[in-house]
């Protein structure tokens, strides 16, 4: 009896021997930490190089701005005592920080008034009118837009993509995925070359000129960039001498605003007029 009690323990040791092996497994952990999703921005900067009847107007002319306010005025033309055959250039220098972007420019024309007329605008035919969308001035002054390089002025083989045209509401593609007014291409997935957006941290260049009266705008030579021969050498042709009296004392306003849109996921955008 002795003996089988014996073995019975032993069985018994053994058993727990084997139940404690089994709970030992082989293992391993891998560690990722920091995981982390940041999003990417678009910074839309504009400055402006502004030219009044061939000399340099500091009064419209500014360094890139990321953050325009009417607290610091930031105009593209502020000029009061115009006359036939005066004429106007800005070059204006887009820039868009950290990603690549479709650009839009919008042009809203916020008054068109015929003020107190004057007695020769009253004999030029002109009545007296206090209300919106009056003026004449705003016919008169015709604008002009091109793809510059830089230097202020319309060059052969520059993009006129806009020629005596009055101000007006109207919204202009400078780069979307149908129009790249500066000729940039790139491929698509499937191999064809389509419109690029502006590329993040680089600088395109927008002009316009403006003529009270007609402009003979043919371009000039090229003169390879910004060789500092700006309207001062090579001016804005205006001729004013067909005016009448009918613009005296008229006056206009107008807003001008430029948008950046992602262009990364985005290949169907187009500019087109923000409600």
């Amino acid at each position: 009896m002795k003996k089988i009690l014996l073995s019975l323990s032993m069985i018994a040791v053994v058993a727990v021997v084997v139940a404690g092996a089994t709970g030992a497994f082989f293992s391993d952990t891998e560690t990722s930490t920091g995981n982390t999703f940041t999003a990417g921005a678009i910074d839309l900067g504009i400055d402006n190089h502004s030219y009044y009847n061939g000399e340099l107007n500091e009064g419209t002319t500014w360094r890139v701005d990321y953050d325009i306010s009417d607290e610091t005025p930031r105009q593209f033309f502020n000029f009061l005592d115009l006359k036939p055959g005066d004429w106007g250039e800005d070059t204006i220098s887009i820039h868009v920080k950290d990603n690549d972007a479709y650009v839009c420019a919008d042009v809203t024309l916020t008054s068109n008034l015929d003020n107190s007329s004057t007695e020769p605008e009253m004999e030029g035919g002109d009545e007296d009118s206090t209300e919106d969308n009056t003026g004449e001035l705003a016919n008169a002054v015709r604008f002009y837009w091109w793809a510059d390089d830089g230097d202020n002025v319309l060059e052969v083989g520059e993009n006129l993509i806009h020629s005596n045209v009055a101000l007006g509401n109207g919204t202009v593609a400078l780069a979307d995925s149908q129009t790249n007014i500066w000729g940039d291409v790139m491929e698509n997935e499937e191999g064809e070359e389509v419109p690029a957006p502006l590329p993040g941290d680089t600088v395109r260049f927008i002009a316009k000129a403006w003529c009270f009266g007609n402009a003979n705008m043919q371009p000039y030579s090229q003169d390879g960039g910004n060789q500092q021969s700006g309207p001062d050498d090579r001016p804005v042709l205006c001729d004013g001498s067909n005016e009448d009296n009918t613009t005296q004392t008229d006056s206009l306003t107008a807003d001008i605003a430029f948008r950046a849109v992602q262009s990364r996921n985005n290949t169907t955008f187009v500019c087109s007029r923000p409600n």
